[in-house]
């Protein structure tokens, strides 16, 4: 029996400019997040306001490209928009600051392994070092 499905296309956008220094950091293979001016907390990803402290008072910060491998997941049943693409990992990072960050992972994956953190202009890159 063969069931069809009904396609599903997303489009994404930038809904705002609050977050343009987050996309222009990607795009120039940095990765930017907020930090409360008043409680000195990290949010990745970027946020307007503090849940901490309930703080409006953010700024941008570059986070370190250092981090460790946590987790990571081997992906083989695509989702929509990726069916042409091999297998492929995504993990997740914690970087020398604290912030655990999502990451497409390049190399050997293990839990445990050093990791330099970088982008390909879109989407967060975790290249495993060792």
């Amino acid at each position: 029996m063969q069931m069809d499905g009904i396609p599903l296309l997303f489009k994404y956008s930038v809904p705002d400019k609050l977050y343009e220094k987050f996309w222009e950091g990607l795009k120039k293979g940095e990765i930017y997040t907020t930090k409360c001016k008043k409680c000195n907390t990290l949010y990745y990803p970027p946020r307007k306001d503090c849940e901490k402290c309930m703080s409006s008072d953010m700024e941008w910060v570059k986070l370190s490209n250092e981090g460790i491998l946590m987790t990571y997941s081997i992906v083989k049943q695509k989702p929509q928009g990726f069916e042409n693409y091999n297998d492929y990992t995504v993990g997740i990072a914690r970087n020398s600051d604290g912030v655990n960050l999502m990451c497409w992972v390049k190399g050997e994956a293990k839990v445990g392994k050093k990791v330099r953190l970088t982008t390909d202009g879109q989407r967060v890159i975790c290249e495993v070092i060792e």
